[in-house]
């Protein structure tokens, strides 16, 4: 957008009725509310907005003011290092101007307002969409060190303060430092895949933010879907990270309930696999299920750990498998084994919904493999974000209908570049166009 453009879109302001010409400065932009006709503005470098549709930004002044021309004190202003238009925010005017009152009074929100903690990764779109879709890892992904490079960066830095006071350890530290037995459990390597997933999107934001900010589409292996889901403005990270937290204890309970194991799969077909999970149930209260499609002929098994042993064995002589072993992840993950840790999560879904927002981009799903549009109310989702602990991961099907629907662009934001890998064997042209922002 040159200078001339976003004068010309920044410059009316609707106020009493009336148009006013306002000297928006370079670096301001004017950003459509959450209702036609309601616009406030925002500074790109700093995040500072109008709390309110209706105030403005006196540039002489260097203050914000309220349409009845009182100046807002900059405490009242929200500063963060990110932009911010997934929840609503609203003045905190001086109480003896009986109009400013009432007008506080009139659109104050049921909910507390949102700290700076929670805008972690905001992300504010700038034009229309481009063939550009971002791609997170889950657990797994994990190592030590990881983080080393973004530490710094002063929304990662904000991001690991909150995580330190809502997990109540330091993930920094366990992240650089490990040991690796400890990052790789669930309950601790769970919130540092989604913050390191958030961590590569602010370096993207710095080295590509038109990707981040007008990416067509998001979409997330497991875990991954929390960071999806964040990115496009679903949940912001102070909600999203409770909610992973719970995630992660109820997943690491439930797989302790008994032994549980998952493995890995390569060369045969999800119909012979499916045969030979079946074959491999012998006992009463066996599991064995297909967990996650990956890539063709690339799947995960997860289930009761004698069971999953048995298709390893079976799986290893049968013709055309070119791979079968046990993976690091602790648990009968994605089968009905994690129904306890299903219904713990829906509860706490349902807490967090009045605190969620329909996502601003398309959002492929591992429980269908399909995509959420834009707008598509939370109450929506809840259900498939909880089914996802008991079902298949449909992640080859989800990357086939980003590319059927469009998108030209990838950009895996996490650790270890698993995710370029499985692209390699879902679509060769799509690997070509698939890039990493590795932390």
């Amino acid at each position: 957008m040159t200078q001339q453009q976003f004068q010309d879109a920044t410059a009316p302001f609707l106020n009493h009725g009336k148009q006013v010409p306002l000297d928006v400065p370079k670096g301001w932009r004017r950003v459509e509310g959450s209702h036609p006709g309601k616009q406030f503005y925002v500074h790109v470098a700093t995040g500072t907005m109008s709390k309110s549709p209706t105030d403005l930004f006196n540039c002489r002044e260097e203050c914000w003011m309220t349409k009845d021309g009182l100046p807002i004190d900059q405490e009242d202003v929200l500063l963060s290092p990110h932009l911010q238009i997934l929840q609503t925010a609203y003045p905190q005017v001086d109480s003896s101007s009986s109009s400013s009152s009432k007008r506080r009074q009139d659109v104050e929100a049921p909910r507390s307002s949102p700290q700076p903690q929670q805008l972690a990764s905001a992300v504010l779109p700038t034009g229309p969409a481009l063939p550009v879709g971002l791609l997170f890892p889950g657990q797994g992904s994990q190592y030590v060190k990881m983080l080393e490079g973004v530490k710094d960066l002063p929304a990662v830095k904000e991001m690991l303060e909150t995580a330190k006071r809502i997990l109540e350890f330091d993930i920094l530290d366990l992240c650089l430092n490990g040991p690796e037995s400890r990052l790789e459990q669930t309950k601790f390597c769970q919130p540092a895949m989604y913050i390191a997933g958030l961590a590569a999107v602010e370096k993207l934001r710095l080295e590509h933010p038109d990707k981040l900010e007008r990416c067509q589409a998001v979409a997330g292996l497991s875990l991954g879907e929390y960071t999806a889901l964040t990115v496009a403005g679903v949940m912001d990270f102070e909600t999203g990270l409770k909610v992973v937290k719970l995630r992660a204890e109820a997943m690491q309970e439930a797989a302790g309930a008994s032994e549980q194991c998952m493995m890995s799969v390569a060369g045969l077909s999800q119909e012979k696999l499916a045969v030979l999970c079946q074959e491999s149930c012998e006992a009463p209260g066996d599991v064995c299920e297909i967990a996650n499609c990956l890539f063709p002929n690339g799947f995960s098994c997860a289930g009761s750990a004698k069971a999953v042993e048995r298709l390893m064995a079976k799986a290893q002589q049968t013709e055309g498998c070119l791979q079968a072993k046990l993976l690091k992840t602790s648990g009968g993950f994605h089968t009905r084994l994690m129904a306890p840790a299903r219904e713990r999560l829906l509860a706490a879904l349902r807490d967090a919904e009045p605190h969620m927002r329909p996502p601003r981009c398309d959002v492929y799903l591992n429980v269908t493999g399909k995509r959420i549009a834009p707008g598509t109310q939370p109450s929506e989702l809840i259900q498939l974000m909880g089914d996802q602990l008991c079902s298949c991961v449909l992640w080859e099907p989800a990357v086939r209908a980003m590319i059927a629907d469009g998108v030209t662009e990838f950009y895996e934001c996490g650790p270890m570049k698993q995710l370029k890998a499985m692209m390699k064997r879902i679509d060769a042209e799509a690997f070509k166009n698939t890039n990493t922002v590795d932390v």
